[in-house]
């Protein structure tokens, strides 16, 4: 009997939400159960995103900087500190009182162009060989530790980018098992690790290989079957960043959609084009020992709020049941068109 994926919903940057409660109503409509909302700070009207998504049964995961995009040195204790205390008090002072469901964390290094603060040559040699694997352990895990200690409770989840991790994500099988790894920037042939989705669904040379699918496989397989494990399908991005989710109006969302939709209409190609390579590493994902398995779209500054794509349809579709034969799963995806 083949597996199946858990759990499906969005990552997003949500200053880069129009309508927060369309959005959301649009996830319920098409079977989502979880949104990651990632800033730098929490939002100002997250109790009410969050009381809207509860009500309709969506799970939200508050996402926020651990050192992200910052200049640090994973080998540095005295940065690892300073972390552990920025965090500590950003969960106290911003979302201690949204009882969160979980947290989402980024912590610097972990992606490309990674400089280290200090100039320090373990990280140099690290970053330039396998990757900082055995780096992110020693720097995250004073912070994981520390917020463990004093939210004993509070789902943490670790979003690694494997730009700067590549093949020593095997450092983080030590990673306790009640945080959940959310691979991002998923493996494959290119200096990016890409698959299909990540990024650009139009690139030439990102064919899936026996490679790309066994390292799939082996990060499914890294903690052994006590572990949750998620992914983040990336590809429709437009604009990054943000503040706060916003309410604009249908006709402002019409506005902003006439400007993306030569967008929308590339991907649609492209992705029933790349369709095939998607569905085997869905497929491996939704066969995997993990206990519980989640894979996320990131539509980001895509109007999911003012419409459901076909594109990102095709690519749920795919995720909630990736053992379909290509056309079965674009004939379910076109009945969504245009709505």
């Amino acid at each position: 009997m083949s597996g199946k994926i858990d759990h499906y919903g969005m990552w997003t940057w949500g200053g880069r939400v129009f309508n927060w409660k369309k959005y959301l109503d649009h996830m319920r409509l098409s079977g989502m159960d979880t949104v990651v909302l990632w800033h730098y700070h929490a939002p100002a009207n997250a109790p009410q995103i969050k009381e809207y998504a509860n009500h309709l049964g969506i799970r939200v995961i508050w996402g926020f900087n651990w050192s992200w995009n910052s200049p640090v040195c994973l080998n540095s204790d005295e940065d690892a500190a300073k972390w552990r205390d920025i965090v500590l008090n950003m969960l106290k002072n911003e979302y201690e009182s949204l009882q969160p469901e979980g947290i989402c964390f980024q912590v610097g290094g972990t992606e490309f162009d990674f400089e280290c603060r200090l100039g320090c040559p373990i990280c140099r040699k690290t970053y330039g060989g396998d990757g900082v694997g055995s780096l992110y352990m020693k720097f995250a895990g004073t912070i994981i530790d520390a917020v463990k200690k004093q939210y004993p409770e509070l789902k943490l989840y670790a979003n690694i980018h494997l730009g700067g991790v590549h093949q020593s994500f095997e450092a983080l099988k030590f990673l306790d098992t009640s945080i959940n790894i959310m691979w991002e920037d998923l493996p494959g042939p290119k200096k990016h690790l890409e698959v299909p989705f990540a990024y650009d669904w139009e690139a030439e040379d990102t064919a899936v290989t026996s490679q790309t699918l066994n390292m799939v496989r082996r990060m499914c397989e890294l903690r052994g079957a006590d572990e949750d494990v998620a992914f983040i399908v990336k590809g429709f991005p437009n604009h990054w960043g943000g503040c706060d989710p916003m309410l604009l109006e249908d006709f402002d969302l019409k506005v902003l959609a006439n400007v993306y939709q030569e967008k929308w209409d590339a991907a649609e190609h492209y992705c029933e084009k790349r369709l095939p390579d998607a569905l085997q590493v869905f497929r491996i994902i939704a066969d995997s020992p993990a206990r519980e398995k989640t894979v996320l779209l990131l539509v980001e500054h895509g109007l999911w709020e003012y419409q459901r794509y076909y594109p990102a349809m095709l690519i749920l579709e795919a995720i909630k049941n990736p053992f379909r034969d290509p056309d079965e799963v674009i004939y379910a995806a076109k009945s969504y068109k245009n709505t």
